[in-house]
């Protein structure tokens, strides 16, 4: 269960660099603007690469999300494919535990994506915080990414600000721009160096890649850092990683299992069955329900 204080709710657009701040920057859609069909603009809450996040509501009082193009990228075909692509994976992925799709603007003059707007915060802020506070969250990623696997899609941004709450504290998987059909090329990715191993960068997309990201997600989460910095080169992410594991109780086997396996996949010499999605689910699921029992 999350019991940490969480930051407000934003869904963020896939980038390489630091999103802007809403507050110092200017979208070119306006408060209290209708778009689509019926959907009055509140608010702007993410600034990503090339799209800004709006809150939005509907005629009946519904929240949404509406991501859609920057002014500086509107009109680019490359740009807009970005958000068409996003809208047919995740029209394809419907799941308790990735965010909801609700429809797509789409017409000469724009395109946006309309999802489901999600108000309890982002994984980010769980970091470092003792495993009962982040287990549940972690637990619904690994059954969203089971499903996504097994339908043979891959994510490729799995990171802690791509994990958004609801307000019953349920985690949802965000940002699709980047995902693919497994054993496709393709090239544009949001994922950052310190959530790849750089030598996959080239390749055909697979759950190796998902894997490897989400091991960096654990380490980030118990250790409250990334492993080998925010950029590190691939001579930096050939060293092993160091994870204190801080104040958890003595003789915690369950706990240890999971630092183990979470190094063991960061290692530079992690084959393709150390990165498999079910040992991790298992011991997550095992510190999940005993979390839950004692609180």
């Amino acid at each position: 269960m999350k019991v940490a204080p969480m930051q407000a709710g934003v869904l963020q657009a896939g980038s390489n660099s630091a999103p802007e701040h809403p507050a110092r920057y200017q979208s070119r859609w306006v408060a209290g603007s209708m778009v689509g069909d019926g959907y009055r603009l509140e608010s702007l809450i993410s600034v990503g690469s090339i799209t800004d996040v709006w809150r939005a509501q509907t005629q009946s009082g519904s929240k949404l999300a509406i991501k859609t193009l920057k002014s500086d990228v509107v009109g680019r075909p490359d740009a807009a494919a970005v958000i068409r692509h996003e809208y047919a994976v995740l029209a394809k992925l419907q799941h308790p535990n990735i965010v909801a799709l609700d429809g797509l603007i789409d017409n000469k003059a724009d395109v946006a994506l309309v999802l489901r707007y999600l108000d309890g915060g982002d994984l980010v802020s769980l970091a470092g915080f003792h495993p009962r506070h982040w287990i549940g969250a972690t637990c619904d990623l690994a059954v969203a990414l089971a499903f996504m696997h097994e339908r043979r899609f891959v994510h490729r941004d799995i990171k802690a600000r791509n994990v958004l709450f609801d307000s019953q504290d349920t985690a949802s998987l965000i940002d699709f721009g980047s995902a693919a059909r497994i054993d496709t090329i393709r090239t544009a990715s949001g994922m950052t160096a310190a959530h790849r191993r750089n030598w996959l960068l080239d390749h055909p997309a697979n759950v190796e890649d998902d894997m490897f990201a989400f091991a960096v997600l654990l380490y980030e989460l118990m250790s409250g850092r990334l492993p080998h910095g925010p950029a590190p080169s691939s001579s930096t992410q050939a060293r092993e990683p160091g994870l204190p594991l801080g104040g958890e109780p003595p003789g915690d086997t369950e706990l240890a299992a999971l630092q183990d396996l979470v190094l063991l996949a960061l290692s530079p010499s992690a084959d393709d069955s150390i990165l498999s999605l079910s040992r991790f689910l298992n011991v997550i699921k095992s510190l999940h329900r005993r979390y839950a029992s004692e609180s």
